[in-house]
């Protein structure tokens, strides 16, 4: 069974290109039972959206939680409720939550696919291409 420092690889904050517009995500490395995360999504030049994510291993194993806010920090979800991916599988550089993989194929470089439900039924990918910075 996995653990956290499994996952001890999304550490870092990250830049990219995805769901048409810039993308911008952060981990934290493990501590107190949970890896913390953050994603903020931004349109032109405002901020779309904002995420806080966390990763715990529970009584049934690995999940991926998400909480999503609007650019005013007022929730989608309602208080109590988040959206939870629950563990696939991983490997060196690749881990698979439910919906969301994340794939480092180099040090500096990570990309996440994130699959969502379309209106109509069906399923649709996205891809977001990240690079490693430094929080200036």
């Amino acid at each position: 069974a996995p653990t956290l420092w499994d996952f001890n690889w999304l550490v870092g904050h990250w830049r990219g290109k995805g769901l048409g517009g810039d993308c911008e995500e952060t981990w934290l490395p493990a501590t107190g039972g949970s890896m913390l995360g953050t994603f903020k999504f931004i349109k032109g030049d405002n901020v779309a959206f904002f995420e806080m994510m966390s990763i715990t291993i529970d009584s049934v194993g690995p999940a991926l939680r998400v909480k999503h806010f609007n650019a005013d920090m007022t929730g989608w979800e309602d208080k109590a409720e988040m959206v939870t991916f629950r563990y696939d599988s991983t490997s060196a550089n690749q881990i698979f939550f439910g919906g969301v993989r994340f794939l480092r194929p180099s040090k500096d470089s990570l990309l996440i696919t994130v699959s969502f439900k379309t209106k109509d039924g069906g399923t649709k990918e996205e891809l977001i291409r990240c690079r490693r910075v430094e929080i200036k």
